[in-house]
Protein backbone atom coordinates (compact mmCIF):
# COMPACT_ATOMS: atom_id res chain seq x y z
CA UNK A 1 0.00 0.00 0.00
CA UNK A 2 0.87 3.22 -0.74
CA UNK A 3 1.68 4.89 2.72
CA UNK A 4 4.42 6.38 5.11
CA UNK A 5 5.75 9.08 2.85
CA UNK A 6 2.61 11.19 2.70
CA UNK A 7 2.34 11.27 6.49
CA UNK A 8 5.93 11.94 7.41
CA UNK A 9 8.11 13.72 4.83
CA UNK A 10 8.86 13.82 1.16
CA UNK A 11 11.81 11.82 -0.10
CA UNK A 12 12.80 11.39 -3.73
CA UNK A 13 15.31 8.94 -5.11
CA UNK A 14 17.95 7.39 -7.26
CA UNK A 15 17.75 4.89 -10.04
CA UNK A 16 18.96 1.34 -10.04
CA UNK A 17 21.91 0.53 -12.28
CA UNK A 18 21.17 -0.73 -15.77
CA UNK A 19 19.87 -4.30 -16.05
CA UNK A 20 19.99 -6.85 -18.84
CA UNK A 21 17.30 -6.35 -21.46
CA UNK A 22 15.71 -9.68 -20.54
CA UNK A 23 14.77 -8.31 -17.11
CA UNK A 24 13.08 -5.19 -18.44
CA UNK A 25 9.28 -5.05 -18.75
CA UNK A 26 6.70 -2.48 -19.79
CA UNK A 27 3.02 -2.07 -19.03
CA UNK A 28 0.28 -1.97 -21.63
CA UNK A 29 -3.07 -0.28 -21.03
CA UNK A 30 -6.21 -2.41 -21.05
CA UNK A 31 -8.91 0.00 -19.90
CA UNK A 32 -9.29 3.57 -18.66
CA UNK A 33 -12.07 5.53 -17.00
CA UNK A 34 -13.36 8.37 -19.18
CA UNK A 35 -13.90 10.63 -16.16
CA UNK A 36 -11.44 13.16 -14.75
CA UNK A 37 -10.67 13.52 -11.05
CA UNK A 38 -8.71 15.99 -8.96
CA UNK A 39 -6.15 13.89 -7.08
CA UNK A 40 -6.30 10.13 -6.56
CA UNK A 41 -5.52 8.00 -3.54
CA UNK A 42 -4.59 4.35 -3.89
CA UNK A 43 -6.80 2.05 -5.97
CA UNK A 44 -8.34 -1.12 -4.48
CA UNK A 45 -9.80 -3.87 -6.67
CA UNK A 46 -13.11 -5.37 -5.54
CA UNK A 47 -14.22 -8.99 -5.88
CA UNK A 48 -16.26 -8.35 -9.03
CA UNK A 49 -13.43 -6.48 -10.76
CA UNK A 50 -14.63 -2.97 -10.02
CA UNK A 51 -12.35 -0.59 -8.15
CA UNK A 52 -12.67 1.76 -5.18
CA UNK A 53 -10.61 4.88 -4.55
CA UNK A 54 -10.81 8.40 -3.18
CA UNK A 55 -10.57 11.71 -5.00
CA UNK A 56 -8.60 13.56 -2.33
CA UNK A 57 -8.94 16.97 -3.99
CA UNK A 58 -12.70 16.89 -4.49
CA UNK A 59 -13.04 14.77 -1.32
CA UNK A 60 -15.19 11.98 -2.70
CA UNK A 61 -15.28 8.22 -2.10
CA UNK A 62 -15.75 6.50 -5.46
CA UNK A 63 -16.40 3.10 -6.99
CA UNK A 64 -15.91 2.52 -10.70
CA UNK A 65 -16.27 -0.07 -13.43
CA UNK A 66 -13.44 0.18 -15.97
CA UNK A 67 -15.41 -1.99 -18.39
CA UNK A 68 -18.43 0.29 -18.66
CA UNK A 69 -16.79 3.51 -17.49
CA UNK A 70 -19.51 4.01 -14.86
CA UNK A 71 -18.45 5.84 -11.69
CA UNK A 72 -20.52 5.90 -8.49
CA UNK A 73 -20.09 8.18 -5.50
CA UNK A 74 -20.35 6.23 -2.26
CA UNK A 75 -21.71 7.91 0.86
CA UNK A 76 -21.95 11.67 1.31
CA UNK A 77 -19.31 14.33 1.71
CA UNK A 78 -20.15 16.93 4.38
CA UNK A 79 -18.48 20.12 5.58
CA UNK A 80 -18.88 19.34 9.27
CA UNK A 81 -18.66 15.91 10.87
CA UNK A 82 -18.00 14.65 14.38
CA UNK A 83 -16.20 11.39 15.10
CA UNK A 84 -19.50 9.82 16.11
CA UNK A 85 -21.40 11.17 13.11
CA UNK A 86 -23.32 9.06 10.57
CA UNK A 87 -21.26 6.20 9.15
CA UNK A 88 -22.16 7.03 5.56
CA UNK A 89 -20.69 10.53 5.78
CA UNK A 90 -17.09 11.71 5.47
CA UNK A 91 -15.21 14.98 5.34
CA UNK A 92 -11.82 14.13 3.84
CA UNK A 93 -11.63 10.60 2.38
CA UNK A 94 -7.94 9.93 1.96
CA UNK A 95 -7.21 6.20 1.77
CA UNK A 96 -8.96 2.92 0.96
CA UNK A 97 -8.05 -0.55 2.25
CA UNK A 98 -9.49 -4.01 1.59
CA UNK A 99 -10.19 -6.09 4.69
CA UNK A 100 -11.50 -9.66 4.90
CA UNK A 101 -14.38 -10.82 2.70
CA UNK A 102 -16.18 -8.05 0.84
CA UNK A 103 -15.41 -5.35 3.43
CA UNK A 104 -13.48 -2.23 2.52
CA UNK A 105 -12.26 0.50 4.85
CA UNK A 106 -12.29 4.25 4.18
CA UNK A 107 -9.87 6.42 6.17
CA UNK A 108 -11.12 9.96 6.81
CA UNK A 109 -8.06 12.19 7.24
CA UNK A 110 -10.06 15.03 8.79
CA UNK A 111 -12.30 13.20 11.24
CA UNK A 112 -9.50 10.68 11.92
CA UNK A 113 -11.77 7.68 11.82
CA UNK A 114 -12.04 4.60 9.63
CA UNK A 115 -15.45 3.53 8.37
CA UNK A 116 -16.34 0.08 7.04
CA UNK A 117 -18.28 -0.44 3.80
CA UNK A 118 -19.52 -3.39 1.81
CA UNK A 119 -18.33 -3.72 -1.77
CA UNK A 120 -21.92 -2.95 -2.75
CA UNK A 121 -21.41 0.53 -1.27
CA UNK A 122 -23.37 0.15 1.96
CA UNK A 123 -21.86 1.70 5.12
CA UNK A 124 -21.42 -0.92 7.85
CA UNK A 125 -19.95 0.88 10.85
CA UNK A 126 -16.85 2.48 12.34
CA UNK A 127 -13.71 0.41 12.86
CA UNK A 128 -13.04 0.39 16.64
CA UNK A 129 -9.34 1.20 16.64
CA UNK A 130 -7.45 1.82 19.85
CA UNK A 131 -5.91 5.32 20.00
CA UNK A 132 -2.15 4.87 20.08
CA UNK A 133 1.01 6.70 18.99
CA UNK A 134 -0.64 10.01 18.16
CA UNK A 135 -3.44 11.01 15.84
CA UNK A 136 -2.06 9.88 12.50
CA UNK A 137 -4.47 7.35 10.94
CA UNK A 138 -3.90 3.65 10.45
CA UNK A 139 -3.58 2.96 6.72
CA UNK A 140 -2.37 -0.63 6.52
CA UNK A 141 -4.45 -3.73 7.23
CA UNK A 142 -4.25 -7.45 6.69
CA UNK A 143 -7.26 -9.76 6.42
CA UNK A 144 -6.71 -11.38 9.84
CA UNK A 145 -8.13 -8.49 11.85
CA UNK A 146 -5.01 -6.40 12.35
CA UNK A 147 -3.94 -2.87 11.49
CA UNK A 148 -0.39 -1.52 11.21
CA UNK A 149 0.97 1.92 11.99
CA UNK A 150 4.40 3.55 11.87
CA UNK A 151 4.99 5.27 15.22
CA UNK A 152 6.24 8.63 13.99
CA UNK A 153 5.41 10.10 17.38
CA UNK A 154 8.49 8.29 18.68
CA UNK A 155 10.68 10.80 16.84
CA UNK A 156 8.42 13.83 17.21
CA UNK A 157 8.60 14.07 20.99
CA UNK A 158 5.26 12.53 21.85
CA UNK A 159 3.56 15.92 21.79
CA UNK A 160 5.41 17.14 24.89
CA UNK A 161 6.55 20.79 24.60
CA UNK A 162 10.29 21.18 24.28
CA UNK A 163 10.94 17.46 24.01
CA UNK A 164 13.01 16.24 21.09
CA UNK A 165 13.96 12.63 20.49
CA UNK A 166 16.56 11.13 18.18
CA UNK A 167 15.99 7.38 18.35
CA UNK A 168 18.02 5.03 16.19
CA UNK A 169 14.87 3.45 14.79
CA UNK A 170 11.12 3.96 14.36
CA UNK A 171 8.78 1.18 15.53
CA UNK A 172 5.99 -0.26 13.39
CA UNK A 173 3.03 -1.14 15.61
CA UNK A 174 0.57 -3.97 14.97
CA UNK A 175 -2.89 -3.59 16.47
CA UNK A 176 -5.41 -6.41 16.87
CA UNK A 177 -8.80 -4.78 16.36
CA UNK A 178 -10.87 -7.23 18.41
CA UNK A 179 -8.73 -7.25 21.56
CA UNK A 180 -6.88 -3.94 21.31
CA UNK A 181 -3.54 -5.74 21.78
CA UNK A 182 -0.52 -3.88 20.40
CA UNK A 183 2.98 -5.13 19.61
CA UNK A 184 5.98 -4.04 17.57
CA UNK A 185 6.61 -6.02 14.38
CA UNK A 186 9.38 -4.05 12.67
CA UNK A 187 11.85 -1.21 13.11
CA UNK A 188 12.51 1.39 10.43
CA UNK A 189 15.68 3.46 10.18
CA UNK A 190 15.44 6.92 11.72
CA UNK A 191 15.64 9.89 9.33
CA UNK A 192 18.62 12.16 8.77
CA UNK A 193 18.23 15.59 10.35
CA UNK A 194 19.20 19.15 9.53
CA UNK A 195 18.30 22.72 10.44
CA UNK A 196 15.25 24.36 8.87
CA UNK A 197 14.65 28.12 9.04
CA UNK A 198 11.21 29.74 9.20
CA UNK A 199 11.69 33.48 9.58
CA UNK A 200 13.55 33.87 12.88
CA UNK A 201 12.87 30.31 14.03
CA UNK A 202 15.27 27.42 13.55
CA UNK A 203 14.06 23.83 13.90
CA UNK A 204 15.59 20.39 13.43
CA UNK A 205 13.70 18.50 10.71
CA UNK A 206 14.21 15.48 8.48
CA UNK A 207 16.33 16.23 5.43
CA UNK A 208 14.44 16.41 2.16
CA UNK A 209 15.47 13.69 -0.32
CA UNK A 210 17.20 11.71 2.43
CA UNK A 211 16.56 7.94 2.47
CA UNK A 212 13.36 6.76 4.17
CA UNK A 213 12.28 3.17 4.80
CA UNK A 214 8.83 1.93 3.76
CA UNK A 215 6.67 -0.72 5.42
CA UNK A 216 3.84 -2.82 4.01
CA UNK A 217 1.79 -5.91 4.74
CA UNK A 218 0.17 -8.65 2.64
CA UNK A 219 -3.36 -9.96 3.26
CA UNK A 220 -2.10 -12.95 5.29
CA UNK A 221 -0.08 -10.76 7.67
CA UNK A 222 3.29 -11.23 5.95
CA UNK A 223 5.13 -7.92 6.26
CA UNK A 224 7.93 -6.30 4.30
CA UNK A 225 10.32 -3.42 4.88
CA UNK A 226 12.03 -1.59 2.02
CA UNK A 227 15.41 -0.46 3.43
CA UNK A 228 16.42 2.77 1.73
CA UNK A 229 20.00 2.97 2.94
CA UNK A 230 20.81 -0.53 1.69
CA UNK A 231 18.30 -0.59 -1.19
CA UNK A 232 16.90 -3.97 -0.22
CA UNK A 233 13.57 -5.55 0.81
CA UNK A 234 13.31 -7.62 4.00
CA UNK A 235 10.36 -9.92 4.73
CA UNK A 236 8.70 -10.97 8.00
CA UNK A 237 6.44 -14.04 8.08
CA UNK A 238 3.33 -14.04 10.32
CA UNK A 239 5.24 -16.17 12.88
CA UNK A 240 7.95 -13.52 13.19
CA UNK A 241 10.67 -15.10 11.02
CA UNK A 242 12.70 -12.59 9.02
CA UNK A 243 14.26 -13.04 5.58
CA UNK A 244 16.95 -10.47 4.80
CA UNK A 245 16.87 -9.25 1.21
CA UNK A 246 19.79 -8.77 -1.13
CA UNK A 247 21.10 -5.18 -1.43
CA UNK A 248 21.06 -3.75 -4.94
CA UNK A 249 23.61 -1.32 -6.29
CA UNK A 250 22.15 1.92 -7.65
CA UNK A 251 23.32 5.09 -9.30
CA UNK A 252 23.12 8.09 -6.99
CA UNK A 253 21.35 11.07 -8.50
CA UNK A 254 22.46 14.53 -7.28
CA UNK A 255 19.86 16.85 -5.75
CA UNK A 256 19.80 19.90 -8.02
CA UNK A 257 18.92 23.52 -7.34
CA UNK A 258 15.78 22.96 -9.42
CA UNK A 259 14.79 20.18 -7.01
CA UNK A 260 15.27 22.50 -4.04
CA UNK A 261 13.37 25.36 -5.68
CA UNK A 262 10.44 23.05 -6.48
CA UNK A 263 10.19 21.79 -2.89
CA UNK A 264 10.33 25.27 -1.38
CA UNK A 265 7.68 26.48 -3.83
CA UNK A 266 5.44 23.62 -2.71
CA UNK A 267 6.03 24.54 0.94
CA UNK A 268 4.99 28.14 0.29
CA UNK A 269 1.94 27.07 -1.69
CA UNK A 270 0.79 24.71 1.06
CA UNK A 271 1.50 27.37 3.68
CA UNK A 272 -1.05 29.71 2.12
CA UNK A 273 -3.93 27.75 3.64
CA UNK A 274 -2.45 28.34 7.10
CA UNK A 275 -1.87 32.05 6.54
CA UNK A 276 1.90 31.79 6.15
CA UNK A 277 3.38 35.07 4.81
CA UNK A 278 4.70 34.46 1.32
CA UNK A 279 7.77 36.61 1.95
CA UNK A 280 8.78 34.62 5.03
CA UNK A 281 12.36 33.41 4.85
CA UNK A 282 12.38 29.62 4.51
CA UNK A 283 15.36 27.29 4.30
CA UNK A 284 15.24 23.52 4.40
CA UNK A 285 18.03 20.95 4.81
CA UNK A 286 18.53 18.83 1.70
CA UNK A 287 20.46 15.62 1.13
CA UNK A 288 23.24 15.81 -1.44
CA UNK A 289 21.89 12.88 -3.44
CA UNK A 290 18.54 11.19 -3.81
CA UNK A 291 17.99 7.77 -2.22
CA UNK A 292 17.22 4.59 -4.20
CA UNK A 293 13.43 4.88 -4.06
CA UNK A 294 10.77 7.38 -3.03
CA UNK A 295 7.70 5.13 -2.94
CA UNK A 296 7.00 1.43 -2.40
CA UNK A 297 3.92 -0.72 -2.89
CA UNK A 298 3.41 -4.40 -2.12
CA UNK A 299 1.51 -6.93 -4.23
CA UNK A 300 -0.46 -9.78 -2.63
CA UNK A 301 1.44 -12.31 -4.76
CA UNK A 302 4.58 -11.49 -2.79
CA UNK A 303 6.23 -8.68 -4.73
CA UNK A 304 7.35 -5.20 -3.71
CA UNK A 305 7.63 -2.47 -6.33
CA UNK A 306 10.08 0.34 -5.58
CA UNK A 307 9.71 3.58 -7.50
CA UNK A 308 12.97 4.97 -8.86
CA UNK A 309 13.72 8.68 -8.75
CA UNK A 310 13.51 10.93 -11.75
CA UNK A 311 16.14 13.40 -12.86
CA UNK A 312 13.36 15.56 -14.28
CA UNK A 313 10.01 15.96 -12.54
CA UNK A 314 8.00 15.10 -15.66
CA UNK A 315 10.02 12.04 -16.73
CA UNK A 316 8.43 8.59 -17.00
CA UNK A 317 8.52 6.38 -13.91
CA UNK A 318 10.39 3.09 -13.58
CA UNK A 319 9.82 0.51 -10.83
CA UNK A 320 12.17 -2.16 -9.49
CA UNK A 321 10.41 -5.39 -8.52
CA UNK A 322 11.66 -7.57 -5.64
CA UNK A 323 10.27 -11.04 -4.87
CA UNK A 324 9.29 -12.65 -1.58
CA UNK A 325 12.88 -13.69 -0.92
CA UNK A 326 14.10 -10.12 -1.29
CA UNK A 327 15.70 -10.79 -4.66
CA UNK A 328 15.51 -8.18 -7.46
CA UNK A 329 13.65 -9.67 -10.43
CA UNK A 330 12.96 -7.01 -13.04
CA UNK A 331 12.31 -3.38 -13.79
CA UNK A 332 8.96 -2.18 -15.09
CA UNK A 333 8.70 0.99 -17.14
CA UNK A 334 5.52 3.09 -17.12
CA UNK A 335 4.42 5.55 -19.80
CA UNK A 336 4.99 9.22 -19.11
CA UNK A 337 2.34 10.75 -16.85
CA UNK A 338 1.40 7.37 -15.31
CA UNK A 339 2.07 6.31 -11.70
CA UNK A 340 1.40 3.08 -9.82
CA UNK A 341 -1.76 3.11 -7.65
CA UNK A 342 -2.63 -0.50 -6.86
CA UNK A 343 -2.79 -4.15 -7.87
CA UNK A 344 -5.56 -6.62 -8.65
CA UNK A 345 -6.22 -10.23 -9.52
CA UNK A 346 -4.91 -12.01 -12.63
CA UNK A 347 -1.93 -9.69 -12.98
CA UNK A 348 -3.87 -6.42 -13.05
CA UNK A 349 -1.87 -3.26 -12.33
CA UNK A 350 -3.76 -0.05 -11.58
CA UNK A 351 -2.33 3.39 -12.18
CA UNK A 352 -3.23 7.05 -12.03
CA UNK A 353 -2.97 8.82 -15.39
CA UNK A 354 -2.55 12.55 -15.79
CA UNK A 355 -4.94 13.90 -18.43
CA UNK A 356 -4.18 16.76 -20.77
CA UNK A 357 -6.38 19.15 -18.79
CA UNK A 358 -4.51 18.47 -15.55
CA UNK A 359 -7.10 16.08 -14.10
CA UNK A 360 -6.34 12.44 -13.33
CA UNK A 361 -8.06 9.18 -14.00
CA UNK A 362 -7.67 5.46 -13.29
CA UNK A 363 -6.47 2.86 -15.77
CA UNK A 364 -5.77 -0.86 -15.69
CA UNK A 365 -2.54 -2.21 -17.18
CA UNK A 366 -0.81 -5.54 -17.73
CA UNK A 367 2.91 -6.19 -17.52
CA UNK A 368 4.45 -7.39 -20.78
Amino acid sequence: MKLGQSIYTAAMVAGIACRPAASQSVVTQEAKLPAGFGMLSNVVELTDGRVAFADTRNKLFLRADLGSGKVDTLGTRVESLATGGPVGQYKFPGWVAHLAGDTIALVDFNVLRTTLWSEAGRPLGVLPLKAIAGNTPVLLYDTTGRGYKVDYQAIMGGGEPGRSLRPDSIPVLRMTVASGAVDTVALLAAPEYGAAVFGEQVQQVAKVFAPNDFFGVLPDGTAWVARARENRVDWRSPDGTWVRGQPQAYTKVPVTQADKDRVLAQVREQGKQFGMPQDLRIAYPFADTKPPFDFALGRSTGEVWLQRPRKQEDAALVYDVFDRKGVWRREVAFPKGVSLAGFGAKGAVYAAIKNGDGTRTVARFRVK
